[in-house]
């Protein structure tokens, strides 16, 4: 995950003209299943997209933010996730490479926009939100993580490794 995690911040940092970015982007809360989601999620986007497309995982917050996200940033640090290779909401013009046509969206956690990007509606192509299901009157919430899981077992299982794993089970 790291090695994606440095490969798609540098292909950020490089490019001045990208064509196609695909951004995963979790909640604004940047919880830790949001977060394990959204870099999972683009990890599996990275491998089954075709060449010329770059996956992002984005944290929705402001990288000074980070700092508040103390249980986060013990796993990532438990899992050797440098904070060096994320990158955040601030980071990443996002209304700009909308407005190129160069972006897709897939919202993980949420299925709304904060009321100041209501302009990347257009560019949202999948929504991952679990929704409660109610069985005779247990209330039930899939896991984000387990939702995300379930669609890379469906179409690329080989993507499954040990590290992957690792890093799906942390977030529990």
């Amino acid at each position: 995950m790291e090695e994606f995690l440095q490969r798609a911040k540098s292909k950020l940092n490089r490019s001045k003209r990208l064509e196609k970015v695909h951004v995963v982007i979790g909640h604004k809360s940047c919880d830790l299943d949001s977060l394990i989601s959204a870099f999972t999620y683009a990890y599996f986007l990275d491998k089954v997209s075709p060449p010329g497309v770059l996956c992002l995982p984005v944290l929705n917050i402001p990288r000074t933010e980070f700092n508040y996200f103390t249980e986060t940033r013990f796993i990532l640090e438990e899992l050797n996730i440098s904070e060096s290779f994320h990158i955040f909401r601030d980071e990443i013009n996002l209304h700009q490479l909308n407005n190129e046509g160069k972006l897709s969206l897939t919202l993980v956690g949420s299925n709304v926009l904060a009321s100041e990007d209501k302009t990347l509606e257009s560019a949202v192509v999948k929504v991952i939100n679990p929704v409660e299901q109610g069985d005779a009157g247990f209330e039930f919430r899939e896991s984000l993580s387990s939702l995300v899981v379930k669609e890379i077992l469906q179409e690329a299982p080989e993507l499954i490794t040990e590290q992957l794993a690792h890093l799906l089970r942390g977030e529990r």
